[in-house]
């Protein structure tokens, strides 16, 4: 997300962006103009179905099951009492899976201070809202976000991501964009730590860190820590440097890494781990796009960075290929080695979901390493990929009655893959196909998200959209900022989870954790993108803990449900 000045009055909401646009920033995080909300769906969310489960939360079934999909937030309400939208979503568990803790955006943060939108702001205040449960996910509750009051005057700005760690392996840690809360002014990064306790869940206290130059913009933070006592923790993301003052010109994004080994009592950085590749002079008119960083952490302490590298910006347009690399640390994020290629991909970039209301759409990779035998320090990757090039889709004026210009749909679908290393990120294996090859066109599965069991079993939960035409909405038109895009396909969105139990070779668990089919063309959100740029998912014991936004209430919702599998890896 990008910082924020100001935003106009309700009447005509839209956010203006301090400063020159980064090409691979969320400049477009920010409640839209109320005609451009889509037309179908809801807004007013079905509140009937979020009763707590049955008394197992992963249901009664012989294993791999799914448990009930249960509804994190609370109740959302319409202008002037809220905006709608909560999405983008992050979960951290302890290892018994009963106290969980869940971060997602929260477009009621836009309500008052320091935006100014006319509408009752989220209490407290924040554009990053938490829940939790203690008794396994069967029941939630919505905690608004970190109060800024008490914290530093810290506003949580947006990329929510959850860990477990510390010293005593209990602490919460949620990192964060953030603002000053009186100004919108951006502060960097934040990071804060709290416990589960007789009453519930609660933060203790904040810590932020920044670019030295002032004129950066950070974007797209993630965080790992230790589960073995040693209290160390990463943040890495992405900083989109000022490389041509005074034109405040800034780059196509550098791999930055901070860390402490003290809980989070201090964070020293910041350390590169993948250098701006704008090209020499060009005060990034031109380059090669950095975003999306993941950390994860190795038993013996080693450090991997995973991020998207492409697709290049030439001076007649952007390419359609990207690859995923991955850096590694053997010295605690003091240095790393060069960035390896995991494997190239056809980028994204071009071709969203076509109920995705923004007009571009990252890759977002995500990385595991097994802590435990059998395969221990094994690192698996885990990304997307179109199966063909994707250029944009051409634009021409909306037909009537509508008016300005409508961007064509782009139909290709995308297949998730999966690879791993065991030299400690130095070579990859041959990408494995997570799921069965999907037609060359309407089927996009996306925001892969791989984490591995202690007994060695690999989760992948993802996203899977059918893009077809339905009956009861025959155009899809959705605003992506500064026109619309339109067509007769609809994007109809389940979340779904694979299992491999021989260290990441063949996956023949696949089942859909979703009990509704979400249409993203007939969701209502007051946000861009109404859906975020990724899901969340955790594990404990042999069990899944993933939370995704869903528009089964017709507004985005972040929904949960506890997964058990089979048993140990082979």
């Amino acid at each position: 997300m990008r910082k924020l000045l100001w935003v106009v009055p309700i009447a005509t909401i839209f956010l203006l962006l301090a400063g020159p646009l980064a090409h691979g920033q969320d400049e477009d995080f920010g409640p839209p103009n109320p005609q451009d909300l889509l037309s179908g769906g809801s807004t007013l969310p079905d509140t009937t179905g979020t009763a707590p489960g049955p008394a197992s939360s992963s249901g009664t079934k012989a294993p791999p099951r799914v448990g009930p999909n249960v509804r994190v937030n609370a109740p959302q309400k319409a202008f002037p009492n809220g905006l709608l939208g909560r999405s983008e979503t992050s979960i951290a568990a302890t290892q018994d899976g009963q106290h969980l803790l869940v971060g997602f955006n929260d477009a009621q943060g836009f309500c008052g201070s320091p935006f100014g939108v006319a509408c009752t702001p989220e209490s407290p205040a924040g554009l990053s809202g938490f829940a939790f449960s203690a008794d396994g996910g069967l029941s939630w509750t919505d905690g608004g976000a970190p109060d800024p009051t008490i914290f530093n005057n810290v506003f949580t700005r947006g990329d929510p991501w959850m860990d477990l760690g510390g010293f005593d392996v209990a602490t919460f840690y949620y990192a964060n964009l953030a603002v000053d809360a009186t100004t919108g002014a951006g502060i960097g990064a934040s990071v804060h730590r709290g416990h589960f306790n007789l009453s519930g869940f609660a933060f203790e206290d904040v810590h932020t860190f920044n670019s030295p130059n002032p004129n950066d913009g950070y974007d797209k933070e993630a965080i790992a820590t230790a589960k073995d006592g040693s209290a160390t923790g990463y943040v890495t993301l992405t900083n989109f440097k000022q490389l041509c003052p005074p034109s405040l010109a800034q780059g196509f994004g550098e791999i930055t890494v901070w860390r402490t080994s003290d809980g989070g009592n201090s964070w020293l950085g910041p350390t590169v781990a993948g250098p701006d590749l704008s090209d020499a002079g060009s005060c990034g008119a031109t380059g090669k796009l950095q975003q999306s960083s993941v950390p994860a952490i190795g038993p013996n302490g080693q450090l991997y960075v995973v991020w998207s590298e492409g697709p290049t910006f030439t001076s007649t347009g952007v390419t359609t290929d990207a690859k995923i690399v991955v850096a590694a640390s053997l010295d605690g994020g003091a240095s790393f080695g060069s960035p390896v290629t995991v494997g190239s991909i056809n980028s994204l970039r071009q071709d969203p979901p076509v109920g995705y209301n923004r007009d571009r759409f990252n890759d977002h990779p995500r990385i595991a390493v097994t802590s435990t035998t059998p395969n221990q320090g094994r690192v698996y990757v885990v990304f997307a990929s179109a199966l063909a090039p994707v250029a944009p889709a051409p634009v021409a004026p909306c037909p009537a009655p509508l008016t300005g210009n409508c961007r064509d749909q782009n139909l290709t679908s995308v297949q998730i893959f999966l690879s791993h290393s065991d030299d400690q990120g130095q070579t990859w294996s041959a990408p494995v196909a997570v799921v069965p090859a999907p037609p060359a066109t309407g089927v996009k599965r996306f925001w892969p998200v791989v984490t591995v069991e202690p007994g060695g079993n690999v989760d992948v939960v993802f996203y899977q959209s059918q893009e077809v035409p339905t009956s009861s909405n025959p155009f899809c038109t959705v605003s992506v900022g500064g026109l619309r895009r339109r067509g007769t396909a609809n994007s109809l969105v389940d979340t779904f989870w694979a299992q491999s139990r021989d260290g990441g070779n063949t996956f023949p668990t696949l089942l859909r954790v979703s009990t509704a089919t979400s249409n993203w063309c007939t969701t209502v959100s007051n946000v861009r993108p109404n859906f975020g740029d990724y899901i969340g998912s955790a594990t404990g014991g042999n069990h899944v803990f993933p939370v995704w936004a869903d528009g089964r209430n017709g507004v985005p919702d972040t929904f949960y449900a506890t997964l058990q599998g089979a048993g140990k890896s082979k």
